[in-house]
């Protein structure tokens, strides 16, 4: 993975790096889904239970994903930190809604366990691509940036889960 440091950060990000590393991974193991769709099937849940749990993941992560790219939108034809909506709880809940409900949710609805390697996967590329993005917002936005990451988790809203009171300490 090359550093592009020194390319201007578009409205992207690094979402359309994120997207041809998901077509890389996903090509070949469609492939052999269709090719030996019998070996990779989920068989732990009854079919309408990973239906069920698929289309709900999968709705789930389609609102999260179109509301983080409004929300983000709006913020970078601003020219503004992005810290609103979905922002508020994780500072990347596009990529987290694509990694952590949407593929899952697909590969629920495929009925392959396979897929479910690819959101692992993608999630360390994420984090080594997500440098490049962390440091433009650093530098454009300063000690804001800064405050905002320290207080924000960058994909999953552990903190945020917690603070609601669903922490398991009590």
């Amino acid at each position: 993975m090359a550093d592009d440091s020194n390319t201007p950060m578009t409205r992207w990000g690094i979402g359309l790096k994120l997207a041809a590393y998901s077509a890389a991974l996903c090509a070949p193991l469609i492939g052999l889904g269709i090719y030996a769709p019998d070996r990779f099937r989920i068989d732990i849940l009854p079919t309408s239970v990973r239906l069920a749990i698929g289309i709900i993941a999968a709705v789930l992560g389609l609102i999260l994903y179109v509301t983080g790219a409004v929300t983000a939108m709006r913020a970078f034809t601003r020219g503004r930190l992005c810290t609103t909506g979905p922002f508020r709880v994780c500072r990347h809940p596009i990529y987290g809604a694509w990694i952590t409900l949407i593929l899952p949710g697909l590969s629920l609805l495929l009925d392959s366990w396979i897929f479910l390697a690819i959101p692992v996967v993608l999630y360390v590329v994420m984090r080594l691509l997500i440098r490049t993005e962390e440091d433009y917002l650093a530098e454009r936005f300063g000690d804001e940036y800064r405050a905002y990451r320290r207080r924000t988790p960058a994909v999953l809203p552990i903190g945020w889960i917690r603070r609601l009171g669903f922490n398991h300490r009590r």
